[in-house]
């Protein structure tokens, strides 16, 4: 009741309170009579109780006590959506109204009479529309509450109210009648999950696999030194000045001085490393070059063009040698540390890398094998969020819009798999997650936070910040809940491992992200 006496505390003291002059004798001023309440007004209870629903879901007070209890008839529509026709009895009515009039009669002061001594018969005229009005507020919201406690039915958004109107014109005997029209979130009816048969790829490393990364190694710490005397070639760095010249003139962005240029790199024209191939430090090169119709610039496009070249200096890419110095200088003690490191690490990837491909797979067996009932709302959203984003993702690589509108249909339907997708896995780990009464907890997040300080260098404080932040905090929630319920389907799970080849362990690393591009 507190919002209902705040909302009449003005009316409780209409112009000012009784003097000494005063008499109660005296007839005050009805401001407010008992008017009907109108279809606006009806209206407006409704969406102002309604507003408030999702909320007291939640809410830890004591259920309302209704002296008859409101009747529900529920219809079931099919894909998350309900129809539900509600009724409360006067009883009901009469009795949160009366104990109202009790409340007000003792606080109001009215002109003319003290405080609490005003006739109840002018305090029930003087209130009587904004009593209704918030009575049936109250008992809206506490019949819509008992319905979603009751009958375990959690509208995901504001419910649809259809025929509130009617009440404007119920006589006092009359019942609270309306309809509620409102979406659940999504239902699984999950498989056997625990226990699910998975095949596990495993890739047995190799002592090539280490070798080349080692080499990875060493061409990252490579440096490019200059070279006298040497013919050019694929991979050397050429220092180069060079001016092109069209019908005798030079055109913009033609020429250049000291451009460092890798032969090999084919970021130049053909025409440019042919003529470069074979000459050392000192010589000059000629050649001449057709610019394509499709060149960026236009006005170059089909015209040719003159290129003087003069090669400045030839380096070489010197890769070092694989000695325990080099070893030092990589963090290693030795030759031998360096090779096992590199060893266990790659070890580490491609079993993470397995595990993940397994746990998508039982995830995904787990989905086949369950029934869902998924609201259309939510997945006509998804999907054209998913649609947007791939729209977006098309256009950051200056795909044409030509060629964009072209594939409309098929990333319309590419996204709707995406939805599809991404909400049946969300509603099977929360199943699960509810079943095996799995959560998140606050040490989970201190631990992510350390992990993620650790890899990125940032300070621990300014990683539980930037996860703490509503923005953030939802996304790392989802991550650490999907993580903590994998692990324990995984667990349970029959894992069958078979052996594969690096190109076939790749290959159902790229399946499995397109089966899981919306999750």
């Amino acid at each position: 009741m507190c919002g209902f006496k705040s909302r009449l505390a003005h009316q409780l003291k209409v112009n000012g309170t009784m003097t000494d002059n005063e008499t109660k004798d005296e007839e005050p001023t009805i401001e407010d009579e008992n008017l009907p309440v109108t279809a606006e007004a009806q209206a407006e209870v409704a969406d102002e109780v309604l507003d408030d629903i999702p909320a007291a879901q939640e809410d830890d007070e004591d259920d309302f006590k209704f002296v008859e209890e409101p009747d529900f008839t529920i219809d079931h529509k099919g894909d998350c959506l309900y129809e539900v026709k509600v009724s409360i009895p006067p009883a009901n009515e009469r009795k949160l109204a009366a104990d109202t009039f009790n409340e007000l009669q003792h606080e109001a002061e009215l002109p003319g009479f003290r405080r609490g001594r005003v006739p109840r018969k002018l305090v029930e005229r003087k209130f009587a529309k904004a009593v209704r009005k918030d009575v049936e507020g109250k008992l809206v919201k506490a019949a819509v509450v008992k319905l979603i406690k009751e009958k375990n039915l959690k509208p995901t958004g504001v419910p649809e109210v259809d025929d509130y109107e009617k009440n404007d014109q119920r006589q006092a005997d009359d019942p609270i009648a309306f309809t509620l029209k409102f979406e659940v979130g999504p239902r699984v009816d999950l498989c056997k999950y625990r226990g699910v048969s998975v095949e596990r790829p495993l890739y047995v490393l190799q002592d090539k696999d280490t070798d080349d990364a080692i080499k990875s190694l060493q061409a990252r710490y490579s440096v490019f030194d200059t070279v006298e005397g040497a013919q050019a070639a694929d991979g050397d760095q050429v220092i180069i000045s060079f001016k092109g010249l069209i019908d005798g003139a030079e055109f913009s962005g033609g020429a250049a001085e000291n451009y460092p240029y890798i032969l090999g790199s084919k970021r130049f024209f053909p025409e440019f490393e042919e003529v470069l191939i074979g000459a050392k430090s000192g010589d000059a090169r000629t050649c001449q070059v057709t610019f394509p119709d499709s060149y960026p610039a236009e006005h170059l496009r089909g015209r040719t063009a003159q290129f003087e070249i003069s090669i400045n200096e030839l380096k070489r890419l010197e890769v070092p040698e694989l000695t325990d110095d080099f070893a030092k200088q990589a963090g290693f003690d030795t030759v031998v540390a360096l090779r096992e490191s590199i060893s266990a690490q790659l070890r580490e990837r491609s079993m993470a890398e397995s595990n993940e491909i397994a746990e998508s797979r039982a995830l995904k067996s787990i989905i086949d094998e369950s029934g869902f009932e998924l609201p259309k709302s939510l997945i006509e959203h998804m999907s054209l969020q998913f649609y947007e984003d791939s729209v977006k993702n098309l256009r950051t690589r200056h795909v044409p819009a030509a060629k964009i509108d072209e594939r409309d249909e098929a990333l319309r339907a590419e996204a709707r798999e995406e939805a599809l997708n991404a909400i049946k896995s969300w509603t099977v780990l929360n199943e699960i997650a509810e079943a095996e009464g799995i959560e998140v907890t606050d040490d989970d997040f201190m631990l992510e936070a350390a992990n993620l300080s650790k890899r990125s260098g940032v300070s621990m404080e300014a990683v539980a910040k930037y996860m703490g932040d509503e923005e953030h905090r939802n996304t790392y929630e989802r991550r650490l809940l999907h993580t903590k319920v994998m692990a324990a389907i995984m667990q349970h799970a029959d894992i069958a491992d078979k052996e594969v080849s690096q190109e076939e362990l790749d290959s159902a690393d790229d399946h499995d992200d397109a089966e899981n591009a919306g999750e």
